[in-house]
């Protein structure tokens, strides 16, 4: 047995490295092939470095398909946390029996598959004619409300009513006290909710597959689907390309919503 002090160390530093290179790698590959205007799919340095394949990557079908996730997207997660607010305020406030036996239940019908109720919800917008965008957005909204309420009432319950109450006996109105009070205490939970809801219609490929219905309505969940066949080959280079500004957004509004989502559960302070 080695007698170094520095040997355990050398071998961390040492696996860490490992780790590091593995886990860089494919981003590296990702980045030398989307500059690379000649990318072949190897992990090299460019040949040489251009912007054409971003261009392509946001141009035509692409740039439809771009704004097409984006409206998704953020209505389904902004249609979400307006609906989940709402509801989760009165389940929060009001004293209806069996209250948090129903939430729960709805949270228990979510642990189903989406696949397992893709039919009935299939058939319902059919019904109801919106087999398109907006169709979409109104399924994964549904989808999304049980965890969205049980979260969001967990944040309100926090929030002291005796602060309400004084609002209410200076005058101020419901809305008044739900934007002054209510609302801003719990923007750590709006933001997570609105966060999540977003980053799971942007991902979301299985909806948007059934109910775009045609190309010119499919988001980039899809787009990025077809980019690994076109016409039997891969560009690689327009698919390193598609697959950062696919990316892109999700982590840009990570960061807008960082401090708000750090800022922990509201209403520490004043209660009883």
């Amino acid at each position: 047995m080695s007698d170094n002090p520095d040997h355990p160390s050398r071998a961390m530093a040492i696996a860490l490295a490992f780790l590091a290179v593995i886990w860089v790698s494919p981003f590296a590959w990702l980045v030398s092939n989307a500059v690379d205007p000649l990318a072949g799919g190897q992990l090299r340095l460019p040949a040489a470095i251009g912007p054409d394949n971003f261009i392509r990557a946001m141009s035509g079908s692409a740039a439809e398909q771009f704004r097409n996730s984006l409206f998704i997207a953020a209505g389904t997660a902004t249609l979400t946390l307006i609906v989940a607010s709402g509801a989760a305020y009165a389940l929060s406030r009001l004293r209806v029996p069996g209250r948090n036996a129903f939430l729960w239940s709805l949270v228990l019908l979510r642990m189903l598959p989406p696949t397992g109720i893709l039919v009935p919800i299939y058939f319902a917008a059919q019904r109801a004619g919106i087999l398109n965008n907006t169709g979409v957005i109104v399924a994964l909204t549904v989808l999304n409300l049980p965890f969205a309420m049980l979260l969001l009432k967990n944040f309100f319950d926090t929030v002291p009513i005796e602060l309400e109450e004084a609002a209410h006996v200076e005058g101020a109105s419901l809305l008044t006290i739900l934007r002054r009070i209510v609302l801003p205490m719990s923007r750590a939970g709006l933001a997570v909710v609105w966060f999540f809801s977003f980053t799971g219609a942007w991902n979301e490929f299985m909806f948007p597959l059934l109910f775009s219905r045609t190309t010119s309505a499919f988001p980039m969940s899809i787009g990025l689907y077809s980019a690994f066949g076109r016409q039997g080959a891969i560009d690689y280079g327009y698919l390193a390309a598609f697959s950062i500004i696919y990316a892109a957004p999700a982590i840009a509004v990570y960061f807008m919503l960082r401090r708000n989502m750090n800022t922990g559960f509201a209403g520490v302070g004043v209660k009883g």
